[in-house]
């Protein structure tokens, strides 16, 4: 018999790729639930500046197995290290299980393919506990997009929260996400557009820099309207739902003619606007915000002056913003192991309801 309740770590690697996010909870995989901590642990820069080849050498060519091979080594290695700092506190005995997502380094839903690196076998053979890994594969195989899989979780959220809906909950990672909950309490969810891989790339190609720290510059620039309009022209944006992004399918060309300070803010702009546009289609009367471009002041200023309902930050209502996904691939975890499903026809396209992630 499958206990109720179960203490899951949850271990996931943004599209942004500049670290790992850890978190513990305990759940039943339906409505109980409790946070009990959260850390962040960087890359190393060597393991960043190898990623970051690996990704652009995807965008040119798919025939990277042997950088893919190491790169996976470096990556399962900085898993590793990162897990034993987090769990040295903790009694390994009473954990049931790591949810380990991996770092994704292509998404491609159009031929089934999205590749998160990470050896489970090698974090299973060290730590001696359940693995669920693979989560996004049997999605695809159905006809889904195999993303966003964190709708189920944003729905026990706001319930936690006692939001009444519609409500919109958006991750701004690399790529922004949302997820909708309609007033019938239909889930609905997709990849909005650009989140912070755009303005990160940028930042470092121009500065060596990292990120636009509580975006400093963007603030001092302005953004060019013309620029906007076209990128909001995409194709992308005309399809409705059931979509999903890879964080190079838009590129920095469009911004290399500007000065720094208005790159960054059209940028910027660029990934508010997105969201704001998807967010008003459901006439959303409440927006949350979470992952790390809700600390670029920018972004947020612009989605509260042009969102018609109530913004809020997830750091404002006590759910720490940079955690929500980690958290919520532990809750996946529990669920795969309770084989209930984790995506849906309205969040990612797949045929029916399903379960996902292999369990070693």
């Amino acid at each position: 018999m499958i206990k109720n309740k179960f203490l899951a770590v949850g271990v996931m690697s943004g599209t942004s790729m500049d670290g790992i996010d850890i978190s513990l909870i305990l759940s039943d995989g339906k409505k109980s639930y409790k946070h009990i901590k959260s850390k962040f642990y960087n890359y190393r820069k060597s393991t960043k500046t190898i990623l970051s080849k690996l990704v652009d050498s995807f965008s040119v060519s798919k025939h990277s197995l042997a950088l893919i091979s190491s790169t996976e080594e470096l990556v399962t290695f900085e898993y590793i290290t990162a897990l034993k700092n987090f769990l040295k506190e903790q009694n390994l005995s009473k954990i049931d299980l790591i949810a380990l997502h991996g770092q994704t380094i292509f998404h491609d839903p159009i031929n089934k393919s999205s590749i998160q690196l990470c050896d489970e076998l090698k974090i299973k053979s060290i730590f001696k506990l359940p693995i669920v890994s693979d989560f996004r594969q049997k999605d695809l195989s159905l006809g889904g997009q195999g993303a966003p899989l964190t709708p189920i979780f944003h729905q026990l959220l706001a319930q936690k929260l006692k939001i009444t809906p519609p409500v919109c909950f958006v991750n701004i990672g690399g790529v922004s996400n949302i997820t909708v909950i309609d007033d019938q309490k239909h889930i609905y969810a997709y990849d909005t557009g650009p989140g912070m891989c755009l303005l990160d790339q940028y930042m470092f190609q121009k500065k060596k820099i990292d990120f636009d720290k509580g975006g400093t510059h963007s603030l001092k620039g302005k953004a060019n309207t013309k620029i906007l309009n076209r990128l909001m022209g995409d194709k992308y944006f005309r399809k409705k739902e059931n979509k999903s992004l890879d964080r190079n399918y838009f590129s920095l060309n469009p911004f290399m003619k500007l000065n720094f300070n208005d790159a960054c803010a059209t940028i910027s702009a660029f990934t508010a606007l997105s969201i704001i546009k998807e967010a008003h289609r459901f006439n959303a009367k409440y927006l949350i915000v979470s992952g790390g471009g809700s600390r670029n002041k920018y972004v947020v200023n612009l989605m509260q002056e042009t969102f018609r309902g109530k913004l809020s930050t997830a750091d404002h209502l006590n759910l720490n913003s940079d955690f929500i996904e980690s958290q919520a691939f532990a809750y996946l975890g529990i669920r795969r192991i309770k084989d209930l499903p984790i995506s849906f026809p309205s969040t990612t396209g797949v045929k029916y309801a399903v379960s996902g992630g292999k369990v070693n």
